[in-house]
């Protein structure tokens, strides 16, 4: 199992141990289970192609993070624009539900993205706790965020995407390729995630920091997601580059890093698209 957020360190005890989380396997029922087509629930096999939103039951407590994304249509929305624009030869469910943990996770032997919604209640009070401002439009943005990261893994074992490096900085890469277009309320959604990561690096001191984990630290991730929103627009982000969060030194690179990420999955995903 590897994670979308590695493990930070956990202010309250309902957070402990809590990851997003994406599932692999190399076994090979799950290699088998790749060839598959998946149903949605309450749909036959064959019956839909592409991502598929649904709201499973919210157990004792979550009543409010399913309604939430409901009102906010996270699910059918990424769904919906990626169906648009991709020909995907098999059914990916995106689902909300219940888990007893606050993971989100693309399982490749059911096709299938999970949003806990636990998840969802996970980063609306990290957000609370630091005190920001527009909690609500936020939390839907790092979900969203998260949506398209999730996206991207399931989209790399369905295509079959080459890619080079590791495969959560190349779903990172498809949030950004993905928000940033959408114009200001995409692009104020990863910078939702990117100051999300900021609250988990803060919970993470250095020495706990797994290095060799195949996800780059938070704090780098935030970084990177600034860089490549700074890249897009040098004008209206300058604000970004506080030397902190992002330096003069990589921001002097984030043109030519944005533009080489849009080139990267414009060539990957060419073939699949349904507007060539």
């Amino acid at each position: 199992m590897t994670g979308r957020h590695a493990a930070p360190k956990i202010r309250s005890p309902r957070r402990a141990g809590l990851r997003r989380t994406v599932l692999t396997t190399t076994a090979l029922t799950g290699l088998s289970a790749a060839l598959v087509t998946a149903a949605a629930p309450g749909q036959a096999v064959g019956q839909s192609r592409g991502f598929v939103a649904a709201y499973e039951k919210a157990g004792r407590g979550d009543a409010d993070e399913k309604a939430f994304l409901k009102k906010h249509r996270l699910l059918d929305t990424v769904s919906a624009k990626l169906n648009r624009q991709l020909k995907i030869p098999a059914t990916i469910t995106v689902a909300g539900k219940s888990c007893g943990n606050s993971d989100v996770a693309y399982d490749p032997e059911t096709a299938k993205v999970e949003v806990c919604y636990e998840f969802v209640a996970e980063v609306r009070d990290m957000f609370k706790d630091a005190r920001s401002k527009n909690v609500s439009d936020k939390t839907a943005g790092v979900v969203t965020e998260t949506l398209y990261h999730e996206a991207a893994h399931a989209l790399i074992h369905k295509l079959d995407l080459p890619f080079t490096g590791r495969e959560e900085d190349a779903a990172d890469q498809f949030a950004a390729y993905n928000l940033i277009p959408q114009g200001a309320k995409g692009q104020r959604a990863l910078l939702a995630a990117a100051e999300n990561y900021d609250l988990y690096a803060k919970d993470q001191p250095l020495e706990e920091i797994d290095f060799s984990d195949e996800h780059t630290p938070h704090a780098a991730r935030s970084a990177t997601y600034r860089s490549y929103l700074h890249g897009a627009a040098p004008k209206r982000w300058k604000k970004l580059v506080d030397g902190k969060h992002l330096t003069r030194a990589r921001a002097d690179f984030s043109e030519d890093e944005y533009r080489d990420l849009r080139q990267g999955w414009s060539h990957l995903l060419k073939p699949h698209r349904k507007i060539q």
